[in-house]
Parts: C-alpha cells; structure tokens; sequence
C-alpha cells in the first residue's frame, strides 16, 4: 500500500488540497459572488452577507481582505470577534495610528468623536475604510441578555450606523441566516442604511444550494490546481456531479466529502489516476454515510432571537439543555459537533473564532468529560457526537 506522501505526490500534490482552510486566493463562483459585492465598496453603506454554517461567509470577508490590501484608495479592517463598541473603535484608532504613523492611544468613547478622528483620516490620505465585520448575528439581542448587554449592543449598532453614514468608510457584516433582520429590529434607522442584502443560499434546480454545479466543479479544480495537481483528477465529470448533488455546493461540507473520499480513495492498493467516478463516490456514501449539509432558509440557529416567536423545544435543544455545568464556549463546540457531526480542533477555531490551540484544549476537556466521542484521523484527532 502506498503510504500517504507517497499517493499525494502520485498526483503531483505538494499538499492536501481538501483541508478545511479558508483560502482567500481560491474563491469559486467568484463573477456571481463577488461583483454585486465589489459594486458596493465606491457607492455602498451597509452590506449585509447571510448564510448558513459552512456556506462561505468567512472566505468572502478574507477574501476582501487580502485583495484590498493592494489598493491605494481603500484599506480594510477585518473584525473576526464578536463585535462591540469597545473593540470597533480600538480596531479603527490602530488602523488609523499605523497608517498614519501616530503614537496616541487615546479611544473615543463617543462616536461622533469617532467619525471625527475616521473624516480626518480620510482627508489626509484620501483612502476609504472597508469594514468587514464577522459573525454579525452576535449583535442580535436574546432572551438571556442582560440590561447591560442589551445596551452595549445597541450602541454598537449605533456606532455603525453614525460610521456608515461617513463617505469615508462601508461597512460589510456576515453572519447566519436571519441576522439581518435581527439587527434591524434592533435599530430600525440601520434598514436605511443597507444598500444591499445578499444571501448565500438560493433556490437551486435541485433545492437550496449555494454553488452551482459548474462551481462546485471550479471550488475541487482551483483546489487541486493551487497545489500543483492537474485538472479534476483523480475526479472524473460524473463524480464531481455526484458530490454537487450531495453537498449542495456548500464549501465546507464539499471539502469534507473530498477529503473522506480521497482518504478512503489513498487506502487501496491500485494507484490513484482518473479512477474516482460517480459509483466510487456513491460507495462512499453507503458505507461512511456523512450528513448533507442543513439546506434550510429558518434561521435555526437565531431561535432564540427576540424577534423569532419561541417553539417547543425540539430534539436537539433538549440535548443541548443537558450541560448547563458547561462554559458558553464547551456548549458553542458541541452545538457545532452536534450540527457538523465530526469536527477537528481547526474546525471549532474557525467557526467560532478562537485560535486552534484554544479549540484543541476544549476538545479534549470534552471528551475526558465523556461528551464527546474521539477517533484518529490521519492528520490528527477527530471528535464526534455521543
């Protein structure tokens, strides 16, 4: 059997291409995606970005990120935390103070002080601020929070109201499905200000997808291409449509197919070449079944939102309701572990933005709490639901 370097380089790979990373400089679906986006960094106020977990969210910010780094009139601040006002205007006076090579470090607390320190900027450098803002559902007001809570939030979305109104700064803020009128509840004066809602999910001829087909293809062919592969191999047509159909072109769980089935693929003996078809794909489905990805428009994961009427508790809230004794991030993991089914420590950081080393300890507190269930995958461990 041909060890696993051994198979990569069969291929021409110089690494795994199916990692779950975010890769800003592979973006399939990028004509789609990105120009209504890009048409609003010169004109726009608000953009709000929706989309369910794995559906792109993160890559479409980074992928801002980067590419405005190279321009000469606009710089981006790319907030990946759950947002306040207290971290919006640390983030703007570093940016500012770099930029402009200033030593004070002194913060506004209030925002019209704020919006006077970004208009100066703006006049001496003639550079336009591009927010991009992160998990924006975190703004969204719940049940459980308190009085100060509540109010810190609706300051913050005071402050990006005031911020948006600024020719020198657009705001971009992605979060789940459903956030968007979350906010606006919040603050009706922000519905006036967005210029623009897009929605990652969209009514495919096979129901709710997010890439297309053909995308679907481009996303696995970039993939392979960045690390030196050629083409779709070892993907023959018929298998990349077969994985479409099943991922319904969300990202992440198509990188995840790829990778379950080029491991199982790399397992036997007969060397890798164009030999991965729709029945091999179909194979490994039937015996590794791993669900599709949620293909659901109901904002689940906001239920609690003040602007959603409550409903009986359904099957996993019960189960989520049985570790009270948890932190908010161990409850976070298993809620992700629970939706996703199998997770790894570079998973968990990125969807709920703590660093991979943080992920990893929670984990294995976890699973030594017997919450969690733990295999050895092949590039480290694995962590499934009870």
């Amino acid at each position: 059997m041909f060890a696993f370097d051994e198979r990569l380089k069969s291929l021409g790979w110089s690494d795994f291409p199916f990692r779950i990373d975010v890769m800003p400089e592979v973006f399939a679906g990028q004509k789609r995606i990105l120009t209504p986006l890009t048409l609003q960094l010169r004109t726009g106020n608000i953009i709000l970005i929706e989309g369910g977990r794995g559906t792109g969210k993160t890559h479409i910010l980074r992928w801002f990120n980067d590419s405005l780094t190279k321009s000469k009139d606009m710089i981006p601040l790319l907030i990946s935390e759950p947002l306040n006002s207290t971290i919006l205007g640390n983030a703007l006076v570093s940016l500012i103070n770099d930029q402009l090579m200033l030593k004070s470090n002194t913060v506004p607390t209030l925002v019209d002080a704020m919006a006077a320190k970004v208009r100066e900027f703006h006049e001496k450098t003639k550079q336009r601020i591009v927010l991009l803002i992160d998990d924006g559902q975190s703004l969204a007001l719940t049940q459980e929070d308190s009085e100060a809570i509540e109010t810190e939030k609706r300051k913050t979305v005071h402050w990006l109201r005031v911020l948006s109104d600024l020719p020198a700064m657009v705001v971009f803020i992605a979060g789940l499905t459903g956030f968007s009128r979350a906010l606006t509840s919040i603050f009706p004066p922000i519905a006036e200000r967005v210029t623009l809602e897009f929605s990652l999910e969209t009514e495919g001829p096979d129901g709710i997808e997010v890439l297309t087909g053909k995308e679907t293809e481009q996303l696995i062919r970039d993939r392979i291409a960045h690390f030196g592969g050629k083409g779709l191999t070892p993907f023959n047509s018929e298998a990349i449509e077969e994985i479409h159909l099943h991922t319904r072109g969300y990202p992440r769980s198509t990188l995840r197919f790829c990778e379950n089935i080029i491991s199982i693929a790399f397992q036997e003996d007969t060397p890798a070449g164009d030999r991965i078809t729709r029945e091999f794909v179909l194979q490994v489905m039937k015996q590794h079944p791993s669900p599709p990805p949620v293909t659901t428009l109901v904002p689940s994961t906001l239920d609690q939102t003040r602007f959603i009427e409550t409903s009986p508790a359904t099957e996993d809230e019960e189960w989520f309701d049985e570790f009270d004794e948890l932190t908010a991030t161990q409850r976070e993991i298993l809620a992700i572990t629970q939706e996703l089914k199998r997770v790894t420590s570079a998973v968990v950081a990125e969807e709920i933005g703590i660093t991979k080393g943080t992920a990893s300890n929670e984990l294995k507190k976890l699973y030594d709490m017997q919450k969690l269930q733990r295999r050895k995958g092949y590039r480290g461990f694995e962590y499934l639901p009870l």
